[in-house]
């Protein structure tokens, strides 16, 4: 049996969590274009008969402009101390950006064994497709380079492949049926959190949090009592919308991915209350984003 902990690093929005979502066959971790759309380190757990393999979902390697962000990039540096293996995550642009070129710097810190993913490689020419492969080998950071689509699944099975040579020879972490060790609850507060960003523009979704205040489940229903706290009591009016327009349909898209996650009718209620500026309070922060 080999077994380990792998992490997963790129800039924001480079599919670190699509590719999470396909390997597991689960959408467990939420899924936007936006900038720190993942603000924790969930674990993905996967088991087959000769391996077991601990994800972790990183948030998008960035600049930090505030509190917030500095505590989810040490998120990534801690997880990185505690990795048998960090993997890569880069697009498929042939001309690396600024963000993409810092998380390389931080690749040639990083002593762990390391591999690459060139991720939506379905989008590539093939031609344009070895060159990026051989870039990246070029630089002599990684093991090996793994090009893969979460849309098409194109690559997976290599690059599991790749992963397990490898781990190290150790035991089953977890017992094999488990896909997370997250809480349902936490996941459904992500799931209501990734409404928040899908309907909402500009900064306002990046300055909400979620806490559950109640959770009540049996066999066949849930229910939950969540308080969103806002940094602005003039964003109050833009969630809940004209005549409750809006909350109202964060509040049905984010029941329907609660209950086909669950299998189970969820019954959501929400309280709105402001904690002004709290990005910038490391207090708050730290006790929030764990």
């Amino acid at each position: 049996m080999r077994s380990g902990f792998v992490n997963l690093i790129g800039r924001p929005n480079v599919g670190k969590s699509s590719i999470l979502n396909h390997l597991i066959g689960v959408k467990l971790s939420i899924v936007t274009d936006r900038p720190q759309t993942t603000r924790k380190s969930m674990k993905f757990i996967y088991t087959d008969e000769k391996s077991q393999i601990i994800f972790f979902d990183n948030p998008g390697f960035q600049d930090p402009k505030n509190k917030l962000g500095q505590e989810m990039q040490n998120i990534i540096y801690n997880n990185i101390k505690d990795a048998d293996l960090d993997i890569y995550v880069m697009d498929n642009s042939l001309e690396n950006g600024r963000l993409d070129n810092k998380v390389l710097d931080l690749a040639r810190e990083d002593k762990n064994k390391k591999i690459v993913i060139i991720n939506k490689c379905d989008l590539l020419k093939e031609d344009e497709l070895e060159m990026l492969i051989q870039k990246y080998k070029e630089l002599d950071l990684f093991i090996d380079v793994y090009p893969v689509s979460a849309v098409t699944g194109y690559g997976f099975k290599e690059l599991l492949d790749g992963i397990y040579n490898i781990m190290p020879e150790g035991p089953l972490y977890y017992d094999e049926e488990m896909i997370t060790d997250t809480m349902t609850r936490e996941i459904m507060e992500e799931i209501l959190r990734e409404k928040f960003l899908i309907f909402l523009n500009e900064e306002i979704p990046h300055g909400i949090n979620i806490e559950t205040e109640e959770y009540i489940e049996d066999e066949d229903s849930i229910s939950i009592r969540d308080i969103v706290y806002l940094e602005r009591e003039n964003h109050k009016a833009i969630v809940i919308g004209k005549n409750g327009t809006m909350i109202n349909r964060i509040i049905n898209a984010a029941k329907k991915d609660m209950q086909e996650f669950t299998n189970k009718k969820v019954r959501l209620k929400i309280d709105i209350k402001i904690r002004k500026n709290w990005r910038k309070n490391i207090g708050i922060v730290k006790s929030w984003i764990k």
